[in-house]
């Protein structure tokens, strides 16, 4: 947290970190930075998706941390206090290798499902009238009781965005499997509620792979860095950091900050970030990255962010 007074007011701004919980597109980011918004005394808000946070810059004497809190789950999202979120964090971290072989194992058969769920569709389904055969079969009351128990997490998220004046992404197909239903086709409902359900898995999966892949690399950048103020170095917390000051990075260390070097020179393993295996030289005027490796050599870096 932080505050700063803009010139001409009394009152210092504050800035606060909250984790949001339940994001899983931008649809979702603006929904939570728009709630945010509309509170008053709320200056400035950044929400990130892959991060799970929204960072909110506020004037304390008009708006309160606990009505923002209050203000993303009024907009379907959870907001745990800090020590869930930490504990939670703390878990993440604890089981980088097996998350990693599980989300590998996840993908693999989350594509397997995708590809026998559209084959069993399009062959079975229509191809040999199986849908035909199952509508005849069942009054259309169970089965318009079937698809709206199937889509209800759908439906109930279209409909509490709809009542605050706010379209989704699944708001247009839930109108079509409604109207479906409507005219009696409820096969044709739960087909369309079926896709949207998968599609959601798809994409509830790949957010959560982007976010534990950004915890990941920040657990890899150290806690705190060797930092040159007023003439001397100095140990410091990493979030003690300010854009402009020097880190110095010593062999074998890991860069703590995003920055540009002004002098030294070093080989720097940025698998870690960028992917490539090759080392990188790095030298005055280059940009360097936090959680990089000097492997040879040593730099003086000023932060950039």
């Amino acid at each position: 947290m932080a505050d700063t007074a803009p010139p001409g007011t009394s009152t210092p701004l504050r800035t606060v970190e909250l984790p949001v919980h339940g994001m899983d597109c931008g649809d979702c980011v603006r929904n939570v930075r728009r709630a945010i918004t509309d509170l008053p005394g709320v200056r400035d808000v950044a929400v990130t998706l892959a991060g799970e946070r929204a960072e909110v810059t506020l004037d304390p004497a008009r708006t309160r941390v606990a009505e923002v809190r209050r203000a993303i789950e009024r907009a379907g999202y959870a907001c745990p206090m800090p020590g869930a979120s930490s504990e939670r964090a703390s878990e993440n971290a604890a089981t980088g290798s097996e998350r990693a072989a599980a989300t590998t194992r996840r993908a693999m058969t989350l594509m397997g499902l995708i590809f026998a769920a559209v084959l069993i569709v399009v062959v079975i389904g229509e191809g040999l009238g199986l849908l035909d055969a199952v509508t005849d079969r069942v009054p259309p009351w169970v089965g318009a009781l079937l698809v709206l128990a199937f889509g209800w997490p759908v439906f109930r998220n279209v409909a509490r965005n709809a009542l605050r004046g706010r379209i989704v992404s699944h708001t247009l197909m839930s109108s079509g499997a409604m109207a479906a239903l409507a005219i009696g086709e409820w096969a044709t409902a739960a087909l369309v509620v079926f896709f949207m359900r998968v599609g959601d898995y798809a994409e509830s999966f790949t957010t959560e792979r982007a976010r534990r892949s950004l915890k990941d690399l920040t657990e890899l950048a150290p806690r705190t860095a060797r930092v040159e103020r007023e003439g001397t170095e100095r140990e410091l917390p990493v979030e003690q950091l300010r854009v402009g000051d020097v880190v110095v990075v010593q062999p074998g260390e890991i860069v703590p900050v995003d920055g540009e070097v002004v002098s030294g020179a070093a080989t720097m393993n940025q698998a870690a970030v960028t992917g490539e295996s090759m080392p990188a030289e790095a030298g005055e005027g280059s940009r360097v990255f936090a959680a990089t490796l000097a492997q040879l050599g040593s730099l003086r870096v000023r932060a950039t962010g």
